[in-house]
């Protein structure tokens, strides 16, 4: 069982007849609503992988109803130390401990950002990758963090690029995601595979 949510924009899927589509569709594994002006769709699914179970709901959301965007997946990949305290079964102050060196192997992923003096935000699949490369999570952790993070940035670039109007922003943009660090082909693939 996977389970992952979808923020949406467009047409309300809480809407009678777009409820019925959705139910239609195969998303009768979602529950739908709206937090501070924006629509998700939480999904429990069982599939043979994360990106079977994240492909289908996108296509069976975006085909019920017209005109829905998918916006970004959660879990998110920018979390605290509660968050990451919670995603792999250990207490928050060993989280404490291993960020700060004072236990295991050390080599913790650095925070990306500070909130404020006390609370610290980190990249989740820096996070998720030590935790299964040194074996200290009471419970599997998850391999999608890549996946999420990634398909996120393609549909925050998707919206940045459609509003760009100069050839050589959309150049350098292109170049930029041509250039990925061991690409081979990668770019393209991801594209046509879109």
């Amino acid at each position: 069982m996977t389970s992952f949510t979808l923020f949406l924009k467009g047409p309300d899927v809480l809407e009678d007849d777009h409820m019925d589509a959705l139910f239609e569709a195969g998303c009768d594994d979602a529950v739908f609503g709206e937090r501070d002006g924006a629509q998700y769709a939480t999904f429990d699914r069982e599939a043979p992988s994360f990106c079977a179970a994240l492909t289908s709901a996108i296509d069976q959301l975006t085909s019920a109803v017209p005109g829905l965007e998918i916006m970004r997946v959660e879990p998110d990949e920018v979390v605290t130390m509660a968050a990451i305290a919670d995603r792999v079964g250990v207490s928050r102050e060993q989280v404490r401990l291993l960020s700060n060196g004072q236990r295991g192997p050390g080599g913790f992923p650095s925070p990306v950002s500070y909130v404020d003096r006390k609370t610290r935000l980190w990249y989740w699949p820096e996070v998720s990758r030590w935790f299964q490369e040194n074996g200290k999570a009471k419970t599997e952790v998850g391999d999608g963090a890549d996946l999420v993070a990634a398909l996120n940035a393609a549909l925050a670039l998707r919206g940045h690029v459609a509003r760009l109007r100069d050839r050589e922003d959309l150049a350098l943009v292109a170049r930029a995601v041509e250039g990925m660090p061991g690409d081979t082909g990668r770019a393209r693939a991801c594209r046509r595979a879109w």
